[in-house]
C-alpha cells in the first residue's frame, strides 16, 4: 500500500466548465521521493495544494480521491480547507511563506506547540535545536531574527525546520531551491534526503528542473496542462521517454527542440490531450482524452502513440 494515493483528481475555477487539473493520478511510497515535473502552468503546484487542502479562493475541488495511509482526505480538504497534520509543505517562496512579524524561532516553536503539545518553554528550546539540525550556524541568534533579516537560503532552512518539527508522513517540497545558488541547492537537497532517512516520510518533489529530478527522485510524473503525460522510474524516463511532451522537455535541456513545437500556452478548453495543439504527432484521435497506457515496470504514457500498451487505471 502506498503512503499517498491520488486518483482521478479534478480541480476547476468556480463558475467555469473547464478543469485546471483533469484526472490527475499518482502515488508516493514511504521513504520515496516522487518528482512532479513540467513547465510553468502545468499544474504541479495546483496538484500539491489540492492534496494538502490549500486551494486558492475561487478554485474548487471537483472530484477524485486523495488518501494518506488509506485515509480519505479529499472530503476534509473540500469541507474545511485543511487536511491531516501528517502533511507538511515547503513553499516556493520561503520569505513570503514565513510570517514577517514573527521571529524565526517562534515560528518553529508554534509548530511544536500545535502538533506535539509542548509547553512554550520546551518548544522554544526544541525550535533552536531544530534550527541547529538543519545546518544553521548561530541558531540562537537566527531564532531571534525576523525573516527579512535572513537570506533566502536561511529562510528555506527555517521552512525545512518547521517541516521536520511536524515529523510528517508526507513532505511536499514545491520548487524548494528556486533562486538559490547551486551550493545552497545541494545543501537543501541533502536536508530533504536526511529527513527521509530519519523519519521515513515520503516526499512530493515539485520542480521544472530536470537535473534536480535526476539527482533527487526515485520516480517521476510529467505534467502538462493539468494532465498526466507520463509516469516512470527516473532511469526509464531519462533513458527512454515515450510521450512527445517528455521528449520535448528532455531535448530542451541539451539541444535545439523541434521547431514545430510552438509555445502558444495551455488551452484548457481542449477535450482531448492538452499538448495536441503543440504536438508534431497530433492526429484526429487526440481530440479524445488518451488513457494511460502501461509500458511495463511502472512506466505509463498518456499518448495514442503508445496504444499497443495495456490501459492502466488513472
Amino acid at each position: 500500500m502506498s503512503l499517498l494515493e491520488v486518483e482521478g483528481l479534478n480541480v476547476g475555477v468556480a463558475g467555469s466548465p473547464h478543469l485546471l487539473l483533469r484526472e490527475v493520478a499518482f502515488d508516493v511510497g514511504a521513504g520515496e521521493i516522487l518528482g512532479i515535473v513540467g513547465e510553468s502552468g502545468s499544474g504541479k503546484t495546483m496538484a500539491s495544494l489540492a492534496v494538502i487542502g490549500l486551494l486558492p479562493n475561487g478554485i474548487e475541488f471537483r472530484g477524485g480521491s486523495v488518501k494518506l495511509e488509506n485515509r480519505e482526505l479529499a472530503y476534509a480538504a473540500r469541507a474545511s480547507g485543511r487536511v491531516s497534520a501528517d502533511i507538511s509543505m515547503i513553499f516556493q517562496q520561503p520569505r513570503s511563506a514565513l510570517n514577517p512579524t514573527m521571529r524565526a524561532g517562534r515560528q518553529v516553536a508554534r509548530v511544536l506547540e500545535t502538533n506535539q503539545g509542548l509547553s512554550k518553554a520546551d518548544a522554544k528550546a526544541q525550535a533552536v535545536d531544530m534550527l541547529r539540525r538543519v545546518g544553521i550556524p548561530g541558531a540562537d541568534r537566527v531564532a531571534r531574527a525576523y525573516p527579512h533579516q535572513l537570506s533566502g537560503g536561511m529562510c528555506q532552512r527555517v521552512m525545512i525546520a518547521m517541516a521536520m518539527a511536524c515529523r510528517p508522513r508526507l513532505l511536499i517540497a514545491d520548487e524548494p531551491t528556486t533562486a538559490l545558488d547551486v551550493t545552497i541547492q545541494a545543501q537543501i537537497f541533502d536536508l530533504i534526503r536526511s529527513l527521509v532517512d530519519e523519519i521515513g516520510c515520503g516526499v512530493l518533489f515539485i520542480t521544472h528542473d530536470l537535473a534536480a529530478v535526476a539527482e533527487m527522485c526515485d520516480r517521476v510524473v510529467v505534467m502538462y496542462g493539468g494532465q498526466i503525460m507520463e509516469r516512470a522510474g527516473i532511469a526509464d524516463l531519462l533513458d527512454g521517454p515515450e510521450h512527445p511532451y517528455t521528449r520535448y522537455l528532455l531535448d530542451a535541456v541539451d539541444k535545439e527542440v523541434d521547431h514545430r513545437i510552438v509555445d502558444v500556452g495551455v488551452n484548457f478548453a481542449l477535450k482531448g490531450c492538452r499538448f495536441s495543439h503543440r504536438c508534431p504527432h497530433a492526429h484526429h484521435a487526440c481530440n479524445e482524452l488518451p488513457p494511460l497506457y502501461s509500458l511495463g515496470d511502472g512506466h505509463a504514457s498518456a499518448c495514442f502513440l503508445n496504444k499497443d500498451g495495456r490501459v492502466v487505471a488513472s
